[in-house]
């Protein structure tokens, strides 16, 4: 059996940033301990940091994800998990939560010196939509999602305590700058860095009036799957709630638009379809037009960054994974008249 790497007793916790590979034989000792689980079949799924998988357990399929618990972050996943049954419950496409043996969403554990804290959601079928032919009908639907996945949040009960990570809208500029240092191909640092500039420029005088709300916060290709419904191809599942956070409520559709830009062979036309879907369903503010396509340019610029930086390490096919197209995406987005989107995001969500 592998192990993780020992902590040590009082030594210092690993960061929160710091991937946790377990094998099959770990989670499956978790599982039984912890939720009295014997799955006939456990199938490890790359993620950013946890390590996930996917089970069969009795004709059952579940999804377990078990993250480092670096002492501060039982509270905010068990709010996440709260708000993830909340939403399963009032029937939006969100996996429900699989309580372990003492009815718990979050289950604490420690495996070979580690602690970690674990959740079981239920596995919802679909193709991702990085996977699936992608047409104009289908990126409205991604809109008309993300605007009702928005409009459910605004039920929620706010985290805990503050939440942040480096892929928080208002952080852009910030994690770029962080991450730069990462990123040796020479567009790649020359794009990233111009996001940077515009951030400070189009963005930070916004954002005291950009109204907040309880936010998915990464609705991108891979967290989104799409199946057929009622003869047409429509998003079906709305997957990781791990970067949710009360932030900018556009931030909601500036994610979904600006990784929908990496879906099409003019990314503008990409982002105009979300932009549209979710204009069936919500409005925006003066300030919330101006910011979208600036922020969904940062997202991107993020993207491009973060995984550049990370693509040395043990999730490097990962990395290049959630990377793929982000670069010919932020260049069209750097190249695009802010104004002139503004103009056009304005029609497509004034209701």
């Amino acid at each position: 059996m592998g192990t993780t790497p020992d902590l040590d007793g009082a030594g210092p916790r690993p960061a929160a940033g710091t991937a946790l590979d377990l094998s099959v034989e770990q989670v499956r000792a978790v599982l039984a301990t912890r939720y009295g689980l014997d799955p006939r079949q456990v199938e490890p799924v790359e993620g950013e940091l946890a390590t996930i998988c996917r089970i069969d357990d009795a004709g059952r399929r579940l999804a377990v994800k078990i993250n480092r618990d670096t002492g501060d972050d039982r509270a905010a996943l068990e709010w996440r998990t709260s708000v993830m049954q909340q939403l399963a419950t009032a029937g939006q496409p969100v996996p429900g939560i699989v309580p372990d043996l003492d009815g718990n969403g979050v289950s604490g554990t420690v495996v070979d010196g580690t602690s970690v804290l674990v959740v079981v959601e239920r596995w919802l079928d679909g193709l991702p939509l990085f996977a699936a032919g992608v047409d104009e009908e289908t990126l409205l639907d991604v809109g008309t999602t993300a605007a009702r996945l928005a409009g459910a949040l605004g039920s929620v009960p706010p985290p805990p305590s503050r939440l942040t990570h480096p892929w928080e809208a208002t952080r852009g500029r910030e994690s770029i700058l962080a991450a730069l240092p990462g990123v040796q191909d020479d567009e790649s640092r020359s794009l990233v860095s111009r996001a940077a500039d515009a951030f400070a420029d189009e963005v930070e005088p916004l954002l005291p009036a950009l109204p907040r709300a309880v936010v998915h916060h990464d609705l991108h290709e891979a967290n989104l799957l799409v199946g057929r419904v009622g003869g047409q191809q429509r998003v079906v599942g709305v997957l990781d709630f791990g970067d949710m956070v009360h932030g900018l409520r556009v931030a909601e559709l500036a994610v979904a638009a600006g990784y929908s830009c990496r879906l099409t062979d003019d990314p503008l036309d990409g982002f105009r379809a979300v932009v549209a879907g979710w204009g069936r369903e919500s409005s925006l503010d003066d300030g919330e037009v101006e910011a979208l396509l600036p922020l969904a340019r940062t997202r991107l610029a993020v993207n491009v960054a973060i995984w550049a930086a990370r693509s040395a390490g043990t999730r490097s096919s990962y990395a290049a994974a959630r990377s793929a197209g982000s670069l010919p995406a932020l260049r069209a987005l750097v190249a695009a008249d802010p104004a002139a989107v503004a103009d056009e995001v304005r029609g497509l969500t004034a209701g």
